[in-house]
């Protein structure tokens, strides 16, 4: 999914990303350097990805393998650009002087893939969709108290009740055919025959599709090939497909929605737009190859194939066995060894994916409302070596809940919290914590605490679950009890939601944005909210909301120096590290860039402009 409500409630959080408006192209590498290129046999461009098909939807998908379907076969009114940019995909835009209307001018060159064009009506659909009352998905609430409205087939208008600063970001949200979807209910998407063989508009389309791999086509131009109908293929069954997700972390529920989100827009005049609307062309289908030194050719992949795996362990041995061109989402360890495999190389992704330390603020821990007693706890924690030695140095250490090379974060604004022990016991000691031979004691207690620490399981996720150990133990070294509950994704987020821990070790995807909404505000405590901490703060609350609405530049650079100035400071939530998202590629494989994502599938970003080396 994309893209704005892309939070996982416990791992994958909402996608946000820095808005820009202008189109920018982008630079490529060049491919693999420092090893000989030799001619290989064309073919598709295989690719091993954790985790099975389960809803290839855009408003449903469950598992990482339906979000990379969804971003290869759909397309939104904007997409990713490079650099964390957002740029036009199906639409560009116009935005009106108070920022509560925006209006997209719908390419005329976009098609279904059963030949239909793509229209405002199917924009109109599916934001209909999504305000349904009976749509419980993770992209709904964000929607909620906009208005979609279509002129004629290709101009379509969203009006707000307040502004929304990221909402560029938001129109990535890939859209949905109204004519082949108009008689299945909400309650029916996520399991309808559509979900399970979809008809899309982007580059691609499936031609083979089962719970081992999906074979996917690359769509030209709509003149060069027959009209198609949808292929109702049967899903895989309940027994044999179970929900896997490939980072074992949580699927987004909800994000807020706008205050007074129920209230009718009022007076949003329609800036008129400057240009004409730029039809978005479709790939060629026979791109003319580009012949190497070695004799061998670059020719687009006319095809991809997607096989999926129940685990890393037999993607990386796929990999080094030579059946994959590329292979995500391993454990660093796993990445080294593919990396060994001759003529690989590691695309690396700037990835908003934030290893955090969640603990309980709900008014049954009082113990750990206070800032000074989280101060503490992350000042015990050596952040540095926790990325060197469970990330193998994949990734930047983290001072605050948005990465450090995010154009948002201000350094002057942050303040850090080193990692000092010393410091650590004397923030503790503020907090009314109290130090004795038997361990710590919470304020006001008589007997020592026991931080139980909540944690996926190391099969459910290892980056998580080793995080788990390494806090625990220098949490030891403070002189606090500490009890390890690693348990199975079900579990961990039925305690999450629940409240049912001390504290919990979490990657949350923030997104590129600096709207920390999602994850902070008080609105978002329970019916699937991802402010899991239980904290509620009406300072912080009208500090998120600020940066949300401001839509100068200038004034939301304000807004966002004033937010992370409070944040930082009281810690409501224990920033770790951020990972990167590593991509191990073949010798054959060429034009990948690297990029800022907010969800591995953000990978496939620059897809048209991939090239294999292949004979002829």
């Amino acid at each position: 999914m994309t893209r704005r409500d892309r939070y996982a409630v416990f791992a994958l959080f909402i996608a946000l990303a820095i808005v820009g408006a202008a189109m920018v192209i982008p630079s490529h590498s060049s491919g693999p350097t420092g090893s000989s290129q030799t001619a290989v046999l064309g073919g598709p461009f295989r690719e091993g990805v954790i985790g099975h098909p389960s809803s290839i939807n855009p408003l449903t998908a469950r598992s990482q393998a339906d979000q990379d379907l969804v971003a290869l076969l759909f397309r939104g009114l904007t997409r990713a650009g490079p650099d964390g940019t957002v740029v036009p995909d199906l639409a560009t835009w116009s935005v009106s002087d108070d920022g509560r209307t925006y209006t997209f001018f719908m390419s005329q060159d976009a098609y279904w893939e059963d030949g239909q064009r793509v229209t405002a009506g199917d924009v109109v659909f599916t934001i209909g969709l999504l305000q349904n009352a009976a749509y419980d998905g993770p992209v709904g609430s964000s929607w909620q108290g906009i208005r979609a409205t279509a002129d004629d087939n290709f101009t379509v208008h969203f009006t707000m009740t307040l502004p929304i600063a990221g909402f560029l970001r938001q129109a990535e949200l890939p859209i949905l055919p109204s004519h082949l979807l108009s008689n299945v209910s909400v309650v029916d998407l996520a399991d309808s025959t559509y979900s399970s063989r979809p008809v899309g508009d982007g580059p691609y389309r499936i031609l083979e599709l089962d719970y081992a791999h999906a074979l996917l086509d690359r769509v030209g131009p709509v003149a060069d090939a027959p009209a198609l109908t949808a292929s109702p293929a049967a899903s895989p069954s309940a027994s044999s497909s179970p929900l896997v997700f490939a980072t074992v972390t949580p699927v987004p529920t909800k994000a807020p929605s706008s205050p007074n989100a129920s209230e009718a827009p009022t007076d949003t005049p329609t800036a008129p737009p400057t240009a004409p609307p730029t039809p978005t062309p479709l790939p060629t289908a026979t791109p003319t190859p580009v012949p190497l030194a070695s004799g061998s050719y670059l020719t687009v992949p006319s095809q991809i194939e997607l096989d999926f795996y129940d685990d890393s362990t037999s993607a990386a041995a796929d990999f080094k066995a030579g059946k994959l061109d590329a292979v995500g989402g391993l454990t660093p360890d796993q990445t080294d060894a593919a990396l060994t495999t001759a003529g690989s190389r590691l695309i690396p992704y700037r990835w908003a994916s934030l290893l955090s330390v969640v603990v309980n603020e709900r008014p049954a821990h009082p113990e750990l409302r206070d800032a000074n007693a989280r101060t503490g706890l992350l000042a015990g924690i050596d952040r540095q070596s926790l990325l060197t030695k469970v990330l193998e140095g994949r990734g930047s250490t983290a001072d605050y809940p948005i990465p450090n090379w995010s154009r948002a974060y201000d350094p002057d604004s942050v303040t850090a919290t080193p990692y000092d022990p010393t410091a650590a016991e004397g923030y503790m000691s503020t907090a009314g914590w109290q130090g004795s031979s038997a361990g710590l004691a919470a304020p006001k207690a008589s007997g020592t605490y026991t931080m139980e620490l909540l944690t996926l399981d190391e099969a459910s996720n290892a980056d998580v679950y080793r995080t788990a150990q390494f806090v625990a133990s220098a949490w030891r070294a403070m002189g606090l009890t500490v009890q390890v509950d690693a348990v199975p994704f079900v579990t961990y987020m039925s305690r999450l939601n629940e409240g049912d821990f001390s504290a919990a070790i979490a990657a949350f995807e923030v997104g590129l944005d600096p709207d920390l909404g999602p994850l902070l505000l008080s609105s978002q405590i329970g019916s699937g909210g991802s402010n899991v901490s239980g904290l509620q703060d009406n300072t912080l609350d009208q500090l998120l909301l600020t940066v949300r609405k401001t839509t100068d530049l200038a004034a939301r650079a304000d807004a966002v120096s004033a937010l992370e100035k409070y944040i930082s400071t009281t810690l409501p939530i224990l920033p770790l590290a951020f990972r990167d998202y590593d991509l191990v590629v073949s010798s054959r494989v060429y034009d990948l860039a690297s990029n800022e994502i907010s969800d591995p599938s953000g990978r496939f970003w620059d897809v048209i402009d991939w090239r294999l080396a292949s004979d002829r």
